[in-house]
């Protein structure tokens, strides 16, 4: 909307300063045609003295107009003007034969002043001893009078072909104005043909640059992934904390050793134990062999009563043995177990240090740096491409506010067109109305 206002208020300005052109124009050919007021008779000042002239005021004729237009006609009758030595604007003929008036020969005193752009013509004529006048020569004079109205019709003639001439000049100035015009509208015209089809290939390569960079996001994420994954397994294998692991379970290890071999010496504890026990029960065994034979010969109570004792003691030492025996067994199951928890232990550090032999952390560094360049350089690529987007984006933006520029240039230049041809028209009109007027004058 305001782009049509701006070309609304450019149009309007263009044909306001046109219907003032037209207006000056006609102004100009109503005030200023080229003319000259009808011929007079009357007494001028020459060089030599005052002489009785044929006097003619032009109006838009400079007197360089009137000069030429003098010498051009006097070659009808062979004849031209003389400049008259340190006299300005004076001029004289000798031995004109103006055959259409009289045969004789006739002498001229010319003189051309100029005042604002207006020259006025005296001429002062002698023939055959005598000035002409209605007086001296009544027969001839309507003769000099036609002569000089010829020469003034003459100067008119020629100061209208100098103005048809620098009309038309002004005339093949705004045909060019107009030609310019119209040739920048076809440079705006092109540019619009230009900026489309800038468009349409920045359109087509974003349609092929997303292409690309969605393949270059799925090689980012997954190179992304496979750098992570390499992150993970340098993580997930930590050499000194192996080795601290290890020397952990070599250190239970020890400490298991030390309990086997505190329950072995429990173990031989018990069986000196167990020795002494069977010792004291071999010799109570003896006793009450010995006590049951007493009784075998005699049944003393007594003997009976320390027969019962000691097998009670003997019953004691059995159990206490098997007691022993049991403490034994529990001190191998322990024993045992310790071995149990050793191998585990020990198979653990044999896993351990396998896993250490085979982890090359200089070599999975080495190809984490590898991958963390390759991910770098599509990442790389891949901003390449969204600014490619980016140019691309912001170049047809462009174009199309160039396509806007444009077409406000053609309305402007449209309108500026029309103004001049009619600047042209009128132009002509000039042209044709001094032509016209020119020829009132041949």
């Amino acid at each position: 909307m305001a782009q049509f206002v701006l070309i609304t208020v450019y149009k309007t300005k263009i044909m306001k300063k046109f219907n003032v052109f037209i207006a000056s124009i006609l102004f100009a050919l109503g005030l200023q045609a080229q003319n000259y007021n009808p011929t007079t008779n009357e007494y001028f000042t020459f060089s030599t003295g005052e002489k009785e002239v044929f006097k003619t005021i032009f109006n838009q004729v400079s007197a360089k107009q009137v000069q030429t237009a003098f010498d051009e006609y006097l070659k009808n009758y062979k004849s031209k003007l003389s400049a008259v030595k340190g006299v300005d604007g004076e001029y004289t003929v000798t031995e004109a034969v103006l055959s259409d008036i009289n045969p004789s020969n006739t002498t001229m005193a010319v003189k051309i002043t100029e005042l604002e752009g207006n020259a006025t013509l005296y001429v002062h004529y002698l023939t055959n001893g005598k000035i002409v006048s209605t007086n001296n020569t009544p027969s001839e004079f309507g003769g000099y009078v036609t002569f000089t109205k010829a020469i003034a019709n003459k100067a008119v003639f020629v100061a209208f072909d100098d103005k048809i001439k620098t009309e038309n000049n002004v005339l093949n100035e705004k045909e060019k104005e107009l030609k310019s015009l119209e040739k920048d509208e076809e440079k705006q015209h092109d540019a619009i043909g230009k900026a489309n089809k800038s468009i349409k290939d920045s359109q087509a390569a974003i349609s092929a640059l997303q292409g690309t960079l969605k393949n270059q996001q799925a090689a980012v994420a997954a190179k992304a992934k496979q750098v992570s994954d390499k992150n993970n397994e340098i993580a997930s294998v930590n050499v000194k904390t192996l080795e601290s692991n290890i020397k952990d379970l070599e250190k239970t290890n020890a400490g298991i050793i030390k309990e086997k071999d505190k329950a072995r010496e429990e173990i031989a504890k018990i069986n000196g134990e167990i020795a002494v026990i069977n010792t004291n029960l071999e010799t109570l065994k003896k006793g009450i062999v010995a006590q049951k034979n007493v009784l075998s010969v005699t049944a003393d109570k007594k003997v009976l009563k320390e027969v019962q004792t000691l097998e009670k003691e003997e019953a004691k030492m059995i159990g206490e043995i098997e007691k022993k025996k049991g403490e034994i067994a529990n001190q191998e199951a322990t024993i045992a177990r310790l071995d149990g928890d050793m191998n585990t232990n020990k198979n653990t550090i044999t896993s351990i240090q396998t896993q250490i032999a085979n982890h090359n952390e200089t070599a999975l560094k080495d190809q984490l740096k590898l991958l963390e360049k390759e991910l770098k350089d599509l990442e790389s690529e891949e901003g390449k491409t969204q600014k490619e987007i980016e140019k691309e984006t912001a170049n047809i933006s462009k174009q199309e506010e160039a396509i806007r520029a444009a077409d406000a240039e053609i309305a402007n230049l449209k309108a500026a067109q029309t103004a001049k041809k009619g600047e042209n028209d009128a132009q002509k009109s000039v042209v044709q109305n001094l032509n016209t007027e020119q020829a009132k004058f041949k």
